[in-house]
């Protein structure tokens, strides 16, 4: 049978990967935590196989919260947007048997100024994890 990759080890090394790309803290749940940060939130999971490769879609949404700017400016939010981008498009390192076939950045969902003045944008990727090759018998 052939085995998927757990979400949780996926978002283990897509946090891994953010942090090292970026140089800034990522979590997967950011209360009280102290800014810039980067945090995951998991959207769906899907099928795709193809007719050669088992393969499972992963979109997620990356929250980018940047440091309080007074007065405001979404300047060093885009900026923190603009790294992670960077950083998730050279692809990141799974398991062994697992390999990430694609990454599509799907844009920035949304950009705001939250209550305590620090930016935050949504960027949403989706990661294309093939976990398996087809084989005839």
């Amino acid at each position: 049978m052939t085995k998927r990759l757990s979400l949780a080890v996926f978002l283990g090394c897509l946090i891994e990967a953010i942090e090292t790309g970026t140089g800034t803290a990522c979590y997967d749940s950011p209360e009280n935590r102290k800014s810039p940060l980067y945090s995951v939130e998991l959207q769906s999971t899907q099928p795709e196989n193809t007719k050669t490769m088992y393969i499972d879609a992963i979109t997620v949404w990356v929250h980018c919260i940047s440091e309080p700017v007074r007065p405001y400016s979404n300047a060093k939010v885009l900026g923190m947007v603009q790294r992670l981008e960077q950083a998730l498009m050279e692809g990141f390192e799974l398991p062994a048997s697992f390999s990430l076939y694609r990454t599509t950045c799907n844009g920035v969902q949304t950009v705001k100024k939250d209550e305590t003045d620090e930016g935050h944008a949504i960027a949403e990727f989706t990661f294309r994890v093939c976990y398996g090759l087809r084989v005839k018998n």
